[in-house]
């Protein structure tokens, strides 16, 4: 095998390794970068409502796709539930951690 053929097949796969686990890999880099997790949360604090708005609608459509599939009365309340449990959450409502 040549070494650019070894590099086509290697770099998609370390790609998509990165791209699997962004939640890891994002504070790793942000932090290399020398941006904290506190000083971003406070530049993203002035805009909540905009993201709370943006959840809400698509916590909306989720729940709104999810009924439109007959399901079983469990699978609704469920579905419902959920969704009421998640924007709590998201929107500080019910302290998790």
């Amino acid at each position: 095998m040549n070494v650019q053929a070894i590099v086509r097949s290697t770099l998609p796969a370390v790609c998509s390794g990165f791209l699997t686990r962004p939640c890891c890999v994002v504070p790793a880099t942000l932090s290399l970068v020398g941006i904290g997790t506190a000083g971003l949360s406070a530049a993203i604090v002035a805009h909540r409502s905009s993201f709370l708005t943006a959840s809400a609608i698509l916590l909306l459509i989720s729940l709104w796709m999810n009924l439109r599939q007959r399901g079983s009365v469990l699978n609704t309340s469920l579905t419902v539930f959920g969704t009421i449990v998640a924007f709590a959450i998201g929107a500080g409502w019910m302290e998790v951690f």
